[in-house]
């Protein structure tokens, strides 16, 4: 089946939400250009990347809005929280702040755009002394209706690729359009 006689699903936006330093930037980079870069660069305000991803013979267009996560964007991120469908929770797994952190992100999405589909991702999975378990994840996921988690790796591409899918498959599920 070609690309032209696919049903196209509207564009969804989806959030990358958590602290700043927890790869949202490398997540999203390694999954838009499947490319790694070791360097961190700050993501002032709000970066915004597209890429299709098929599921179900549908075309979803992802745009994806990496939040910036320092606290100086606090005041402003809600509004870049409106019209998202869905959100991706990212904390890094070898830093237990991070993790505490997601649900006071989580909150302040919902608070905008009320329950919507939330994958959350303790990523760098691939270094050692990793501090967020399964069982961490699984207690945050049971506080929301329609989450899942994955442990993903920017740096190796470790579940990037199926962390949007997921999200995807999520929206699309809520949506109740397959």
């Amino acid at each position: 089946m070609s690309l032209l006689s696919k049903k196209i699903h509207s564009t969804s936006k989806i959030a990358l939400i958590g602290d700043a330093r927890v790869g949202k930037t490398s997540l999203v980079r390694r999954f838009v250009t499947n490319m790694f870069d070791p360097s961190y660069q700050i993501t002032l305000g709000t970066t915004i990347m597209k890429k299709d991803v098929e599921y179900l013979n549908q075309l979803v267009t992802l745009a994806i809005w990496d939040i910036g996560g320092q606290d100086v964007f606090k005041q402003i991120r809600s509004k870049y929280y409106f019209g998202s469908k869905g959100a991706l929770a990212v904390c890094d797994a070898t830093n237990m702040t991070t993790y505490n952190n997601l649900e006071s992100w989580v909150e302040s999405f919902i608070e905008v755009v009320g329950k919507k589909p939330i994958v959350f991702l303790a990523n760098k999975c691939d270094l050692p002394e990793l501090q967020v378990t399964e069982d961490d994840m699984n207690s945050i996921i049971d506080n929301y209706s329609n989450a899942e988690f994955l442990f993903t790796s920017a740096k190796d591409g470790t579940n990037a690729e199926k962390a949007f899918s997921n999200i995807v498959r999520l929206i699309i599920q809520e949506d109740d359009i397959i």
